[in-house]
């Protein structure tokens, strides 16, 4: 491709051409042709005209470029360097562990672009449910929700003629990485039966009356 062409009488300065770009190159010099040919090796360009006509070519560079991958926590991906335009092979996905992979956050080119990237990947945490499983006693919903999010405790469940104990385990500050059945313990309740005497009668403090009246003569 022709940049220009310079005329000038022998001796005279000249003005050497800006350096030319090229998407994904970096250009390296000029390169004069001689007896016909170019050999590619740059050559230094007079800054006066010579006593013939002279005829230069850019040379250029082919550039490396560098993708690299931040896996967020996964499993390592290695970067990719290459040439620009050279194709890419897309890796495997990575891994993290309890996390569903969701893609990069830019897509992958499947050739080498003319800049570096930084490419990030992108996590669904997975979800697990705790149940509740109140052995006869009043129903509280299962949580389900992501790995490593905070746990609001229920309120304790109720059971008519029994105290609430705790559970069979202990109900985590964030929620695992598995599945939970947690069960409720119960004591029987402890009724205490008291007498009046003014009127006869047992009772255990509610308004059922367990005895009938005691003749106290």
């Amino acid at each position: 491709e022709l940049i220009e062409e310079k005329t000038a009488a022998y001796g005279s300065p000249i003005e050497i051409p800006q350096s030319p770009t090229k998407t994904g190159h970096s250009f390296i010099g000029w390169d004069l042709k001689k007896d016909g040919e170019y050999d590619g090796i740059p050559d230094i360009v007079s800054s006066t005209m010579g006593a013939e006509n002279l005829e230069y070519r850019e040379i250029f560079r082919i550039n490396q470029y560098t993708i690299t991958f931040d896996t967020n926590g996964g499993s390592m991906i290695d970067p990719i360097t290459r040439n620009y335009g050279e194709a890419i092979k897309v890796p495997n996905d990575p891994t993290k562990s309890y996390h569903t992979f969701a893609g990069w956050d830019k897509e992958i080119p499947e050739t080498m672009p003319a800049e570096d990237l930084n490419i990030k990947a992108l996590w669904n945490s997975n979800n697990y449910t705790i149940t509740f499983d109140t052995d006869g006693g009043s129903e509280i919903d299962s949580i389900t929700q992501a790995y490593g999010t905070e746990i609001i405790k229920p309120d304790n469940p109720s059971k008519e003629g029994y105290v609430f104990v705790s559970w069979d385990k202990e109900i985590p500050a964030t929620m695992p990485a598995e599945n939970l059945t947690i069960t409720a313990i119960w004591e029987e309740a402890t009724k205490i039966i008291s007498f009046d005497p003014d009127d006869g009668l047992w009772s255990d403090g509610t308004n059922e009356i367990k005895t009938e009246k005691v003749n106290l003569d």
